[in-house]
């Protein structure tokens, strides 16, 4: 089974309302017993919902259905004071951002910048 088809379903809970902010999710092992799905596809639906940023995690409580909808806009948008930048994306995805990019990290490419 595809593991985002199943994450796809949830995000869809979640946006009509079926599943509310604040509602913990079952475990990863029951949310897959009842699902008729492996552990591992669980795992990974549970990671694409974070990825979404339509769950959190907290460990040793559970996984909670986020309180606030995600923040939508772009990644050099964010507030880089309060917001964690999520450095999954392995390409750019907007306009002009590689440069940028090779413009930020062109800096770790010398030997004396990650010495104190």
């Amino acid at each position: 089974m595809d593991y985002r088809r199943v994450a796809d379903e949830m995000a869809q809970e979640i946006e009509s309302g079926v599943l509310r902010p604040g509602d913990r999710l079952p475990t990863q092992r029951a949310f897959a017993r009842r699902r008729r799905i492996a552990v591992s596809t669980a795992i990974r639906v549970y990671g694409e919902l974070g990825r979404r940023g339509l769950v959190v995690g907290e460990v040793g409580r559970g996984t909670f259905v986020r309180a606030a909808p995600p923040h939508p806009g772009s990644v050099l948008a964010e507030d880089s004071g309060r917001t964690p930048v999520n450095l999954e994306l392995n390409y750019p995805v907007a306009e002009g951002q590689s440069e940028l990019m090779a413009r930020a990290l062109g800096a770790l490419l010398r030997p004396d910048v990650l010495t104190g």
